[in-house]
């Protein structure tokens, strides 16, 4: 970039200043050689210099002869390099110089918005006494907020003016909450027209007041005001005769100064009277936490079936009876048991009426001839000539996350861990000799003896896996909790909530279409022409399935839908063990093993133990949790009780007067006006 554009640009400039470019390049290169110099000077000066080169050296005979050509050349040569070197260098002192200027113009920036930051985060209790006394001034413009009498002060703690909503909660530099109680402000009559307003500020163990002198007029009605009213102009000839007005005389007292004085111990702040380091001990507030009633799907167990195995009983010297491999000993029978066969019979029926087509209820009736007919472009037609239009409600959530996907709310909370149920991992081998002992998580069950010794067994485990309670809905590893209660669905524009909550509906009045012939009821479809034009609609017929079992070959069914086989079982008079009742025996002699096949009963349970099931669903209490206890701002909590070591007490101080008091007189239009005594004089104008 710097070898291309540069270089041109100093070519113009060396074109009309050579001698300004002779000076740059002395500047940057330094002195050089006169051949790094000499670009700047004409033909015949080169060919004179040549002359006096060849003349001063004794040794011309031993050095080439340059013509003026070619020492043209070589100058060219070594000016254009000088000219490279130049421009490059040229560019980088130019760009460290705009580097330069730009970290300075970046650091000044730095500082000015550093110092503007600062000064808009400085004094924050300086800012919060202002708030209040702007708060407080706008507040006491309405007239009845302020005293009537001289000297009378009305007043109001932050508290009050939070609950008012007139301020929000002010906080120092520190985060320190600003104590609502011994906070406030309050406003002193001390004229006509003039009053004090008073500031009082304490947060974080530091307090500040301020004073400061305003002016409200009295904006009261007439009837209230106070006034001397000059005598009403005599009528004069040419202007009608005014009514006369009568005017009574009134008077107060006014108390032009007063003392403020405290206890001993106590020391005078404005009108009151504070008492530093003093140490307060209150109630600590109890904090409760308080779950809801909840009420949740319960758990639905499955039934399961599952293996009992007894000791086999001992027989000596009896008729032992053994049956064939997959049959089991019954009596003196051998039973072989499988499920039967099912045959399915669907049938489809109309019990609403209409003709049963297949899986449609055919449905037909007369056409009717109408010139108009109403109908709706969105929305069911209902009362004739209304459309009752529906949209799905709004939901906002009063508890939990909204789902946009669902329009519900839900609650979140971790998933528990427990026990798959009994999953098959495939079949093992191991020798007559090895003892397999089942856990929680890993179970044996003979599949076949080997004729090398050895068992093959088929064995099914069980892994944790994550779950939910009830119908909550898994994700990862969080539950997410569905509940109604928790949203509460809304309707906007001029649509209004159902009943039952499910939709937003409103009514419009229904559309009307010209009818050229004969019409079918809402619903059906119009067939043939003419005279013989009939109305039909179909609807999806009742579904009913009949199952029936049968049993092939040599079995019997049943009464409980099984396929049985018999027959008589062998005796072997040996040594032999048998097993009780309702067991199955599986292996001889002392390798006999009795097992039964039980199936357990699905039910349902409540994974909280605290909750009660009911029927299908778990009713949790509601439940109260005492979680600690908690201060105001300031105090420390111990045990059960608050202490601020470093409170200060505030009372009022004792006022008393001063000064004498004077009375001052008026006259006014009526001779009732608070704080103004009527003396029985009255004058009319």
């Amino acid at each position: 970039m710097y070898e291309e554009e540069k270089p041109k640009k100093n070519n113009k400039i060396v074109a009309k200043k050579p001698k300004k470019r002779f000076i740059m390049e002395e500047k940057h290169l330094g002195k050089k050689e006169n051949t790094q110099t000499e670009h700047i000077i004409e033909t015949t000066e080169i060919e004179e210099k040549i002359d006096e080169e060849n003349a001063s050296d004794p040794n011309l005979e031993k050095k080439e002869t340059f013509t003026v050509e070619e020492k043209e050349n070589q100058i060219n040569e070594e000016k254009k390099k000088s000219k490279k070197f130049i421009g490059i260098k040229t560019d980088w002192i130019a760009v460290l110089i705009k580097l330069g200027i730009f970290l300075l113009v970046a650091f000044f920036i730095i500082f000015i918005i550093t110092k503007i930051r600062n000064a808009f985060s400085g004094d924050n209790f300086t800012k919060n006494m202002e708030k209040m006394k702007e708060v407080a001034y706008i507040y006491y413009k309405v007239d009845s907020h302020r005293p009537t009498l001289v000297d009378e002060e009305v007043t109001m703690s932050l508290q009050a003016m939070e609950d008012a909503t007139l301020i929000k909660e002010l906080k120092d530099e520190k985060k320190n909450i600003c104590n609502k109680d011994y906070s406030y402000v309050s406003l002193v009559k001390t004229g006509d027209e003039t009053y004090d307003l008073n500031v009082y500020l304490s947060c974080g163990g530091k307090s500040e007041r301020g004073i400061y002198e305003v002016t409200y007029k009295d904006e009261r009605p007439q009837e209230e005001q106070p006034e001397e009213t000059e005598p009403a102009p005599q009528p004069s000839e040419t202007q009608p005769t005014s009514p006369k007005i009568t005017l009574y005389e009134l008077t107060r007292v006014l108390s032009t100064s007063y003392d403020y004085t405290c206890p001993s111990g106590y020391i005078l702040a404005g009108r009151s009277c504070v008492k530093l380091n003093q140490t307060i001990v209150k109630d600590a507030t109890p904090i409760y936490q308080i779950t809801p009633e909840k009420n949740v799907s319960a758990v639905f167990k499955k039934s399961n079936a599952e293996y009992i195995y007894a000791d086999p009983i001992l027989v000596e010297n009896q008729d032992n009876y053994v049956c064939p491999k997959g049959y089991e000993l019954v009596g003196k029978k051998c039973v072989l048991t499988k499920d039967a066969n099912v045959k399915t019979q669907t049938t489809y029926t109309c019990p609403n009426g209409g003709t049963p087509q297949g899986t449609k209820c055919l449905f037909t009736t007369y056409s009717t001839y109408n010139d108009t007919e109403p109908y709706c472009k969105q929305g069911t037609l209902v009362n004739g000539d209304e459309c009752y239009v529906t949209k799905d409600p709004s939901v906002k959530c009063i508890n939990g996350t909204k789902d946009s996907s669902r329009n519900a709310c839900y609650t979140t909370y971790t998933a528990s861990k427990k026990l798959s149920d009994w999953l098959f991992d495939g079949k093992v081998t191991y020798s007559a000799s090895r003892v397999l002992n089942d856990t929680d998580t890993v179970m044996y069950e003979i599949d076949e003896e080997l004729e090398n010794g050895s068992i093959r067994y088929r064995k099914y485990i069980r892994k944790y896996v994550k779950v939910c309670d009830g119908d909550d809905v898994l994700t990862g590893s969080i539950c997410k909790h569905y509940d109604k209660a928790y949203e509460e669905k809304y309707c906007s524009g001029e649509y209004d909530l159902n009943s039952d909550k499910s939709a937003c509906y409103t009514y419009v009045d229904a559309s009307y279409r010209n009818i050229k012939g004969p019409t079918c009821p809402q619903g059906y479809t119009k067939k043939g022409s003419g005279n013989n034009i009939t109305c039909y609609k179909y609807e999806n017929a009742v579904k009913q399935e009949a199952k029936d079992y049968y049993c092939s070959g040599k079995y019997d069914l049943t009464a409980d839908n099984k396929c049985v086989y018999s027959i008589d079982a062998t005796i072997k008079n040996e040594e032999n063990y048998t097993c009780p009742d309702g067991y199955t025996s599986r292996g001889t002699g002392k390798n006999t093993v009795c097992y039964k096949k039980a199936t357990t009963d699905s039910y349902y349970y409540c994974t909280n133990p605290d909750a009660t099931l009911s029927g299908n669903r778990c009713i949790i209490p509601e439940k109260t949790e005492f979680k600690g206890y908690r201060c105001p701002n300031g105090f420390t909590l111990t045990g059960t009780k608050c202490v601020d070591d470093n409170a200060t007490e505030r009372i009022d101080a004792t006022k008393s007067q001063s000064v004498a008091s004077e009375t001052q007189t008026i006259w006014s239009r009526t001779s009732n006006v608070k704080g103004w005594n009527w003396t029985g004089r009255t004058k009319e104008v």
